[in-house]
């Protein structure tokens, strides 16, 4: 037997890892080994390189750069997830409160639609209001004296708004007809008092007055609140010299919030209030 055709039971030799292998026209040599390559000159040995090459290692803690990042993302992670949840919390109270004042505005140009269509004056009372409402009231009529400066008495007169407000519309003719009383631009919910004593002789919604009272005073002269939000007072009502009587708003035909005031000496023709005012010692 020859040794060409005898395996015999030697297993056959592994081929080295550390060989080299030939890919395409190139010669690859492993990366982590300690090669000697050998070149025969003139029948001569001769060593040209002998190194050890390691690849991948890098002097950097890889673990402890990994740690200290997963740390930052997941910090960044808590505080957006707050301001998310903030956010979140931020927008659902102000829809709720969008969607409320929608509601109720809604509802107020229902009513006041329904009042415009009707031709005659609708009367409003406040039989059922709560007792903090007349508590209120009964506060503000006992305390009128401290309201204004000097006497106040029965046949006094004075400003119907004690708050901050601006003259804006005067008394006069426009646009073909009579603007006949004095707008005083003020916040919806301004209180709006009694110019004097008097009865109250309307306190409802009359077209494009809006939500209006009417008080006719001791000399006999009345005097018109137009636009009011709420009336504080009802028809047949007496009430003293700065008694609360409406709050301000923007009813009827009105262009912005204001009080509408209107004078007619003797329950007459309408005069301009501003110097009617300031010839009975309240200038406004």
């Amino acid at each position: 037997m020859t040794d060409a055709k005898y395996r015999g039971r030697h297993r056959a030799r592994r081929r080295s890892s550390l060989s080299p292998r030939i890919v395409g026209t190139g010669l690859v040599l492993p990366t982590t080994a300690t090669l000697a390559i050998v070149s025969m000159t003139n029948g001569a040995p001769m060593t040209l390189a002998s190194s050890s090459v390691t690849a991948g290692a890098t002097p950097v803690d890889d673990a402890a750069t990994d740690r200290a990042e997963l740390t930052d993302d997941k910090s960044s992670a808590t505080a957006a997830l707050a301001r998310g949840v903030q956010d979140r919390v931020a927008r659902d109270n102000e829809r709720s409160r969008l969607d409320a004042v929608t509601a109720e505005n809604a509802k107020r140009a229902e009513t006041e639609a329904a009042l415009s269509a009707a031709e005659a004056p609708v009367k409003v009372t406040i039989a059922g209001a709560d007792a903090s409402v007349k508590a209120s009231a009964d506060a503000v009529k006992a305390s009128a004296d401290a309201m204004y400066s000097g006497p106040i008495g029965p046949k006094s007169w004075v400003n119907p708004i004690t708050t901050t407000y601006r003259l804006s519309s005067p008394f006069g003719w426009r646009w073909g007809r009579l603007h006949a009383g004095q707008d005083m631009a003020c916040p919806i919910g301004t209180a709006v008092h009694a110019i004097s004593s008097g009865v109250v002789i309307f306190a409802g919604w009359q077209g494009g007055y809006g939500y209006k009272v009417e008080i006719r005073h001791w000399d006999g002269t009345v005097s018109y609140y137009g636009h009011n939000s709420k009336l504080k007072v009802t028809e047949g009502q007496k009430v003293s010299t700065g008694e609360l009587i409406a709050l301000s708003g923007n009813t009827g035909h009105s262009t912005g919030p204001h009080l509408h005031l209107e004078i007619h000496p003797g329950g007459g023709a309408p005069v301009a209030p501003a110097p009617w005012l300031k010839a009975h010692g309240a200038p406004l």
